[in-house]
């Protein structure tokens, strides 16, 4: 009998040593694009929920809204968002957090930037769509 219980016990204790935490610093997430303009872009987190990296409550356009930080793409991610208009608003993107933003020497990019963006941001990278 201590020997089945002491068998739960250490199932117990694996089971919650082995549990998934969102660890946005290593891996990779989703996001959907809010808005863009010259590469300064505002995004929300679509599979998960993070008040470390995003913020709630953000005033945009007349709605509120959860879960959203502030980035910008470099040129390499900006090419790998291939659509068919400039317009990158609603698109969803897998990225990852970076801890300091991509070098881009060769790269021109115009200086509009958004009119208000959330206090939070993140240098982020993308992986795909």
């Amino acid at each position: 009998m201590k020997s089945y219980l002491f068998a739960i016990i250490v199932l117990c204790f694996l089971k919650l040593s082995c549990t998934k935490n969102d660890d946005l610093e290593t891996a990779t997430f989703r996001v959907k694009i809010i808005k863009e303009i010259c590469n300064d872009a505002i995004v929300q987190l679509v599979d998960i929920k993070s008040k470390k990296y995003a913020e709630d409550d953000f005033n945009f356009e007349g709605q509120k809204l959860d879960n959203v930080f502030f980035t910008t793409f470099s040129c390499q991610d900006r090419a790998k968002m291939q659509t068919l208009s400039n317009n990158l608003s609603g698109t969803v993107i897998t990225v990852r957090l970076l801890n300091q933003p991509k070098e881009d020497p060769n790269c021109a990019r115009c200086l509009a930037t958004l009119a208000t963006r959330p206090n939070k941001t993140n240098y982020i990278e993308v992986i795909g769509q």
